[in-house]
């Protein structure tokens, strides 16, 4: 055992495994954001109230093991990490749960038609998107690994790794969401104004996801250059 974690052991428990544990809920509430936009796309709207709760329930869960995490971190200077940081990751991971809620909620808002010329757009966004979340569990879930190794060596240097992947993610994500747009202002003669304000903001609350995925992964590797 590594003397970073004995002494984080006798100070308290660690505060990886929660915290994995929340990525992971917090993925699983992205993961819906598909489903509800095809629902909508589809125009059904009793399915997109369906996964609303679904996703409103996931994020509530989320909600659950961030307080956990909080409740139970050390406030020892003993932690292996700057608790600081940890608190940062912690928020930034969170702000991707509230994102996805805050698609669904502004999916049951309107009945906005979206042109069907535009739904594989929409749902490329989507995917790319959610495509950044999962490169974040990835990166997130070597963290108990890094406790065991000190948070050093080989294995910070994969999630290094790991992080920049999810900031190319993110990079591509941006690109793909200007294009949509580019696409969305193309029919702008046959799309009203409100609706037009509606599907830009959409594409706004998705964009959010990939950024506060970037913003947790920056947070994750800011752990380990403070080492």
């Amino acid at each position: 055992m590594s003397p970073i974690k004995a002494i984080a052991d006798l100070f308290g428990r660690s505060p990886f495994g929660p915290l994995v544990r929340h990525t992971r809920k917090v993925h699983e509430t992205v993961a819906e954001v598909r489903p509800i936009i095809e629902a909508f796309l589809a125009e059904d709207h009793d399915e997109v109230a369906r996964i609303y709760e679904r996703i409103s329930d996931l994020e509530h869960e989320a909600d659950e093991i961030k307080r956990e995490i909080r409740n139970h971190l050390p406030k020892s200077l003993f932690l292996p990490v700057d608790r600081g940081d940890m608190l940062k990751y912690l928020k930034e991971q969170d702000a991707i749960a509230d994102a996805a809620e805050d698609i669904a909620v502004l999916l049951t808002i309107r009945r906005t038609r979206i042109p069907p010329q535009l739904h594989d757009d929409v749902l490329a966004l989507t995917d790319k998107v959610i495509s950044v979340s999962e490169q974040l569990v990835e990166a997130a879930q070597e963290m108990e690994s890094l406790y065991e190794a000190s948070f050093g060596g080989r294995e910070a240097e994969k999630v290094v790794e790991l992080v920049e992947q999810v900031n190319h993610g993110e990079y591509e994500a941006d690109k793909v969401q200007t294009e949509v747009s580019r696409r969305v202002y193309a029919l702008e003669e046959e799309i009203d104004p409100v609706s037009i304000y509606f599907i830009m903001k959409l594409f706004r609350v998705l964009g959010a996801i990939a950024n506060h995925a970037e913003n947790t992964g920056d947070s994750l590797r800011m752990m380990l250059t403070r080492k």
